[in-house]
């Protein structure tokens, strides 16, 4: 009786083994299925990540990229205007700064002599030289090209005359051209010297040798 006992005692603990080993078995598996899916779920939450970080970091240069060029806009366009403020007041100043120059050309060989008039002339010096300043500070620059090749587009030949030069060459300047940062507010106004043609340059030769 005891034997039979003994037997059924042992084949209910291996059978309860049995069942504690496929448990354990069962319990191992569901833990690695959790894991299996906490992993699939962390690298699709970092995949995510990531693609909102670059979409930010995107975004982020863009708005960068549009205030730089913004600013580079703000900037050339206030440039702009202080240059065409300033075009205005020159074009607006030219009659008197002409009439310096006019003034200077009448009264210098007089001054020379008296000195009355030389204290005149160093007095409107002074005054000319106080607005070419300001105006130089603000991007103004006069050019006076005596003895420069002719030049259409920055100069207007009031005159044309013949002359022992190789190339069109200007001879007096009856006004001066100015320019705002490069670009013509007006064209300097000459008189222009026009080479010879061969014609004219063999008859003048001949013309010198019958008078020596």
């Amino acid at each position: 009786m005891t034997e039979e006992r003994t037997e059924e005692e042992n084949k209910m603990h291996e059978s309860a083994g049995t069942e504690d080993e496929q448990s354990s078995q069962k319990i191992a598996e569901a833990t690695n299925t959790l894991n299996d899916a906490s992993k699939e779920s962390t690298s699709v939450e970092i995949d995510t990540l990531k693609a909102q970080i670059e979409s930010l970091t995107s975004s982020l240069q863009r708005e960068r990229a549009e205030f730089t060029n913004f600013r580079k806009r703000a900037l050339t366009e206030k440039e702009q205007q202080a240059a065409l403020t300033t075009a205005r007041l020159l074009n607006d100043l030219l009659p008197a700064l002409d009439a310096f120059d006019q003034f200077f050309i009448a009264y210098s060989e007089k001054s020379k002599a008296n000195t009355d008039i030389q204290a005149i002339v160093e007095g409107v010096e002074l005054v000319q030289k106080q607005i070419v300043r300001v105006f130089s500070e603000s991007g103004v620059e006069e050019f006076n090209p005596v003895g420069e090749e002719f030049d259409p587009t920055v100069m207007e030949a009031l005159t044309l005359v013949e002359g022992d030069v190789p190339v069109e060459t200007v001879m007096q300047v009856f006004q001066k051209g100015y320019r705002i940062q490069g670009k013509l507010i007006r064209a300097a106004r000459v008189v222009v010297a026009k080479p010879k043609t061969p014609a004219e340059a063999n008859a003048a030769s001949e013309e010198n040798k019958v008078i020596q």
